[in-house]
């Protein structure tokens, strides 16, 4: 790993190195690209938060189900004070319940993965996609389902705007 870091560390050298001459420095001419290179800044925030919540409508039998765990989530956001050019987000949750009518046992596990990129903020050739599969698990037969969900968005520079995947499933009996 560390050969793979000196070796992305010699490419941005070289790549900065190439758009100089030994004459040139930060003029009133570049200094604005030199700042906006060195302005932008990646933030990362991690999270646990305790959950306490009903899901409603099992696609199994329709019984409402008290679930109590955890989500934790870890969001990084990447780009200047004023405005973003990445984002990604992952969540997990995972949790236990019990159904509010058949008093059957459930494990749920929900994963979710969000992302936002565009290359600059003048030309925002942008995308937004979003995954999230989620298992419900109950030892009675007949009452385990999951269910999933993907979109995907695009904005091109152009000012048109196209959703490339809009899919969704609910399904009862793993």
């Amino acid at each position: 790993m560390r050969a793979l870091a000196l070796i992305g560390t010699a490419i941005l050298a070289g790549a900065f190195g190439a758009g100089c001459s030994p004459e040139s420095g930060p003029t009133a001419e570049n200094r604005s690209t030199l700042e906006a290179v060195t302005s932008k800044t990646a933030e990362h925030f991690s999270s646990i938060t305790p959950l306490d919540e009903i899901f409603f409508d099992s696609p199994c039998n329709g019984e409402d189900i008290h679930m109590t765990g955890t989500l934790s989530a870890e969001d990084t956001f990447y780009g200047t004070t004023d405005y973003f050019l990445h984002h990604e987000l992952q969540v997990v949750v995972s949790e236990t319940g019990t159904g509010l009518t058949t008093g059957a046992t459930y494990r749920s596990h929900d994963v979710n993965h969000e992302s936002f990129n565009s290359p600059t903020l003048e030309a925002p050739n942008l995308t937004f996609t979003y995954g999230e599969t989620y298992y419900f698990i109950s030892p009675t037969p007949g009452l385990s389902f999951r269910g999933q969900f993907a979109f995907h968005f695009v904005a091109l520079p152009s000012g048109e705007f196209k959703v490339t995947r809009d899919v969704g499933s609910l399904e009862c009996g793993l």
